[in-house]
């Protein structure tokens, strides 16, 4: 029996499971179980939760043969409990560093109360907190034991079930459940309250409470907010059940009017043809739950007047209210809604391009135009180029125009389509196209047309963070647009001011917010992916479009590939494919190859290739002129690259998770991994989970070619266990798939 046992329910948090468990694991205080309930989530959010569980024996998963929602899916946590108290804990929240022990060591010196309540900070992507307000509130109770309807004010926290410990056998003795439907708190949160005789409290920020940018249920448009009435109408009988005195009840009262106040006035909620419904619904619980007397809450004037509202049943009346209660809005903020827009329309139509882009806008969408790009308009590959060849085969029917640079111009086959960025002509497709793929974002100044469809292919699979998961390192800036130069001091990334720093993050989402579909390697990507970019969008697991190549290779485009490269059959290739320092610069070639070459038999030959966005410098020419060493950068595609080589040398490159769908061996010279990821961090400990053989210098590596440890029992092990994690997907349908999932369903 552990002292605390914690419910965490899960569905739909595969981004974020991870770090919620984490930071209860990693607390220093060990004494608890973790009851995780898993409500049918459709999406990886259960294997993630097996997946630790084999590691961690206080990960106790609790599969659910179907959705019961989050109510239900806590009762089934609790009734599985067997510690002492009973702490809630949702999938996409965490708790901050010693707080268990702080609690168990407040529990312990209190008598063992039955409920403690604590406090929550709510956190927002962009690493924003708010500590609740109610720090004052459980700074100036007392600091003993106390029940909680003695102080009245307690009952206006947020009625959430997340910022208490509830003694277990206090729970089982009182039969408290969650009810089914939205704000099913509510009712659980007050009969707690009002049937506690001994409590205390903990000014400390416990639960950090994340602020999703999508994905909040109650923040959602439903008819499921009348559920409301339901768990009020609860309250209220446990109200009459303990015959409660008649200032508490006011108290509850007010507390419920003005939440459903806050309900109508809150724009996304209800629709608007379901508005007076709910009105009319408020003031029949209203009329139904109003206190005999007034007691001693006269001076509660925005709730008597919002009270006698709902009892006039005038909608009129209560819309007019409602109307001048939301116009007392502080100046700089009423300015700052005029301000802004017109600052941006301003920018907008600075340029002649975006003013015609507003024009073509209006003209009717083409049904059969798919737009691509890659690198913002700089190359002709990755998985849009994958997605692009398939069209031919899979939907004929499709015209594609790619956007591209004048002079990269010449890598399009013959009779391709394309327009420059930022041209006139860009603007019009990017206006019409029903269809646009990238990988990478699309200008700042797109705006994405009702019925458009936008495939956001990603470039790889993430070793080091991306997205918002930037925020805080050294490499933040330029991981949002490695085109943008940052600016420097030495080697150094020159910190930028703040407010700049965090309007880069907020342009980032508003970018991504275009997105409909996402396309996913891996179930790690999808995590990793979900929470570096909190948009709404659809993930598309089919695996890499561009590494639909690799799975269908032939031997004899094995052969073909070596021939184009100029590389013998009977010679062992070797592709060096690194990638790029965010603060260190250029550094490519980072192995020393005239070392390398001199050591290792001449049956080796080495294709280096640079990262895309760097070069591989001088010192190529005079490797090439060796004869040992083959410029794979001159070639338009890493496929040949791939297709060639016998073994790959990489560091930190995504080009590891793409080559290990050939199954061939992998190592990795991870000569300044500390420092890498010090500068940039990473999602896992890639030299605790390698591909391959591991080395972290020259002699190592040296070490490795001359004894063929690439190629070792350990080697191969590591491989497999790789290829299992970041391959499934890749079934060499991946094209196909997001074309009819896509294109050919609409």
């Amino acid at each position: 029996m552990a002292f605390f046992s914690i419910i965490v329910p899960v569905y739909n948090v595969q981004s974020y499971i991870r770090a919620c468990l984490e930071s209860v694991i990693d607390q220093n205080f060990s004494d608890f179980e973790i009851v995780v309930v898993n409500d049918c989530t459709p999406d990886h959010s259960g294997l993630i939760v097996d997946e630790m569980a084999s590691t961690d024996s206080r990960i106790r998963p609790l599969h659910l043969e179907s959705n019961v929602g989050l109510g239900l899916a806590r009762n089934a946590g609790v009734a599985a409990a067997t510690g002492d108290y009973i702490l809630f804990l949702d999938g996409d929240d965490s708790f901050a560093p010693g707080s268990l022990k702080a609690i168990a060591d407040k529990l312990r010196a209190s008598n063992l109360p039955e409920v403690l309540i604590y406090n929550y900070s709510r956190v927002w992507w962009d690493g924003r907190q708010a500590v609740s307000w109610g720090a004052e509130l459980l700074a100036n109770l007392s600091v003993g034991v106390f029940r909680p309807q003695d102080h009245r004010r307690l009952f206006n926290l947020l009625p959430i079930a997340c910022n208490k410990a509830y003694r277990r056998d206090f729970l089982q003795q009182l039969d408290v459940h969650f009810q089914t439907g939205l704000y099913e708190d509510i009712s659980y949160t007050y009969t707690v309250l009002l049937n506690a005789r001994t409590a205390v409290s903990l000014n400390r920020v416990v639960l950090l409470y994340r602020q999703r940018r999508s994905g909040n249920i109650l923040g959602t448009t439903s008819p499921r907010h009348f559920d409301v009435f339901a768990q009020y109408d609860r309250v209220f009988a446990e109200v009459d059940r303990l015959e409660i005195s008649e200032g508490m009840r006011r108290h509850l009262f007010d507390i419920m009017v003005n939440h459903y106040v806050i309900i109508l006035q809150h724009g996304g909620r209800l629709a608007k043809s379901e508005r007076r419904r709910f009105f009319e619904q408020s003031a029949l619980s209203v009329e139904q739950h109003t206190p005999a007397s007034e007691g001693d809450h006269r001076q509660n004037r925005p709730s008597n007047i919002r009270a006698r509202l709902f009892r006039k049943k005038s909608y009129a009346s209560f819309a007019l209210y409602s109307w001048v209660d939301q116009k007392r809005v502080p100046t700089r903020r009423f300015l700052g809604r005029i301000y802004w827009p017109v600052r941006r329309t301003l920018r907008k139509v600075r340029a002649v391009g975006r003013l015609y882009y507003v024009f073509a806008r209006m003209r009717p969408m083409d049904p059969n135009l798919v737009v691509f790009s890659e690198y913002w308009g700089t190359g002709f590959g990755c998985n849009p180029k994958a997605i692009f060849d398939a069209l031919p085969d899979v939907a004929p029917h499709l015209k594609a125009v790619w956007i591209m640079e004048k002079d990269k111009a010449s890598r399009l086959p013959d009779g391709v389509a394309h327009v420059a960025p930022n041209s006139l002509k860009q603007w019009v497709v990017l206006a019409r196209a029903k269809y646009l793929v990238n990988n990478v974002n699309f200008p700042g100044a797109f705006v994405k047309r009702p019925g458009q469809q936008m495939i956001q292919t990603m470039h790889g699979t993430p070793l080091k963070h991306c997205g918002l998961d930037v925020m805080g390192h050294d490499a933040a800036s330029n991981a949002i647009d490695p085109k943008r130069v940052a600016p420097r001091k030495g080697n150094q990334i020159v910190a930028t001011d703040a407010a700049r720093s965090r309007q880069e993050f907020v342009d980032l989402l508003r970018r991504s917010d275009n997105w409909d579909f996402a396309v996913s390697s891996n179930p790690y990507s999808t995590e990793m992916w979900g929470h570096a970019y909190p948009c709404s969008y659809t993930w598309l697991e089919y695996g890499y479009p561009r590494n639909d190549v690799l799975v269908n290779a032939s031997p004899e485009d094995v052969l073909d590939a070596k021939a184009r490269l100029g590389v013998r059959p009977d010679q062992k290739v070797v592709l060096y494919a690194p990638t790029y320092r965010d603060v260190a610069g250029d550094t490519s070639l980072r192995i020393d190859f005239a070392d390398l070459i001199e050591q290792v038999s001449e049956d080796f030959v080495f294709i280096v290739r640079a990262h895309h966005t760097t070069s591989l410098g001088p010192r190529i020419n005079d490797l090439v002129a060796s004869g040992r060493v083959i410029d794979g950068s001159s070639l338009p595609s890493i496929v040949d690259c791939f297709l060639a080589a016998d073994l790959l040398i990489t560091d930190y490159s995504s080009v590891m998770f793409d080559y290990a769908v050939l199954g061939r061996p992998i190592v990795i010279f991870a000569d300044d991994w500390e420092a890498y990821q010090e500068a940039r961090g990473t999602y896992f400990d890639l030299l605790a989970s390698p591909p391959g053989a591991v080395a972290i210098n020259q002699a190592e590596l040296v070490r490795i070619f001359v004894n063929s440890e690439f190629e070792s029992q350990e080697s191969i092990e590591r491989l497999d266990e790789f290829r299992q994690r970041f391959c499934g997907f890749d079934d060499g349908q991946a094209a196909r798939n997001i074309i009819e999932r896509v294109m050919l369903a609409n």
